[in-house]
């Protein structure tokens, strides 16, 4: 067996298995994302930075850095598309998808990168 082949054949279970892990993620659908959100707090990281973010039944969202300034925004779904929408006055309406993980997580998706948070019960922030 050539050097080629051989790597191949090594390589191959890792590819299947970095493959089926990406696959493993499932997107939530609007109704999940909002029964998830509703009057609750997700504390996570966003591009490594921690947070902690409440999700008001009236649509409105109190985001706070661990260090840093809070920020007030809103929050809806979309039916249609299935996408958790944010509106910040610095960006207006973004939309983002959000998944369970292969291991049973939940993250966000963005671009290319999940984002991991975890969800507590009502209000938790500090």
């Amino acid at each position: 067996m050539n050097r080629r082949s051989l790597f191949a054949l090594l390589g191959a279970p890792l590819l299947l298995t970095a493959l089926g892990a990406q696959a493993a993620n499932v997107r939530l659908s609007a109704g999940e994302i909002e029964a998830l959100l509703t009057g609750n707090t997700i504390i996570g990281t966003w591009s490594g930075a921690a947070y902690r973010q409440y999700f008001a039944a009236d649509g409105t969202t109190v985001y706070q850095p661990e260090s840093g300034k809070q920020d007030e925004g809103r929050w809806r779904v979309n039916p249609q598309t299935n996408d958790y929408e944010s509106w910040w006055r610095s960006t207006g309406w973004t939309p983002y998808a959000l998944v369970r993980t292969g291991t049973g997580g939940l993250a966000w998706v963005n671009g290319d990168r999940l984002e991991p948070f975890e969800i507590r019960s009502g209000r938790q922030m500090e």
